[in-house]
């Protein structure tokens, strides 16, 4: 088993392979996500949306999920209690692979208020999309503050200043979700760390935690931000 309540470096595809059998609680992770990397034009906007899309070249997060994680996922899970953030370009097959195997799901969305206002023969990209899966027998906690499927909020600036990741979603957020579905002294793991949201929210809920992060640099910011340091090495008791 890998130490618990901390953050390995390495390839999450290799090293999920020396946690044991039904030992993790619940997995809450935000994927490499796959997105449509096509061209875009010379207009201001045209050229907000090619740089995003050159962050997350640039930091190896566009190019999609190998799916073959998941039957890791169902392996390591006591039951299935899972969150999967990705992309709309994946949530075909992510769905399919769980609806295969007869588990409950619930589409979950982060409503953005004050979204890149791409509007040219598009949707506006106001909507992120969290899958969850679960499996019968996970306890799910009373709170009608839980329950929502939906959290509106403007886009998370705040957070992406302070820990530079360009997927970074709001913590309040993931607290939520775990105060619904987990209980104190949980596992719960998060096989892409990124920034350490997961991670963090877990330690502020006194539950276990256990990551994994292939990027030098995420992981460092991700250790940091468990020990109250921003990206840039600032330090606050109030830091999340």
């Amino acid at each position: 088993m890998l130490e618990l309540n901390k953050i390995h470096l390495g390839d999450a595809y290799k090293l999920i392979k020396e946690i044991p059998d039904n030992s993790v609680d619940c997995i809450y992770t935000d994927v490499p996500y796959k997105y449509d990397m096509g061209s875009c034009g010379s207009s201001e906007l045209a050229q907000r949306i090619k740089k995003k899309k050159d962050d997350l070249i640039a930091n190896d997060i566009y190019d999609g999920l190998n799916y073959e994680i998941l039957n890791e996922f169902l392996r390591i899970s006591k039951k299935v209690n899972c969150y999967i953030w990705c992309s709309k370009l994946q949530i075909n097959e992510i769905m399919n692979f769980f609806l295969s195997k007869g588990y409950f799901f619930e589409i979950l969305v982060w409503c953005k208020t004050n979204p890149t206002p791409s509007t040219n023969n598009v949707w506006l990209p106001d909507l992120e999309y969290c899958l969850y899966f679960r499996e019968s027998g996970v306890k799910l906690n009373d709170g009608y503050e839980f329950k929502s499927k939906w959290y509106i909020t403007p886009i998370n600036k705040s957070d992406k200043d302070l820990f530079e990741h360009p997927t970074i979603k709001p913590i309040e957020l993931v607290k939520r979700h775990l105060l619904h579905t987990t209980q104190e002294n949980d596992i719960v793991f998060d096989p892409f760390v990124g920034s350490g949201t997961t991670c963090v929210g877990a330690k502020d809920l006194n539950r276990q935690y256990l990551g994994i992060e292939i990027s030098p640099k995420w992981h460092k910011v991700a250790c940091d931000r468990l020990n109250c340091f921003t990206a840039g090495g600032q330090q606050s008791l109030f830091l999340m």
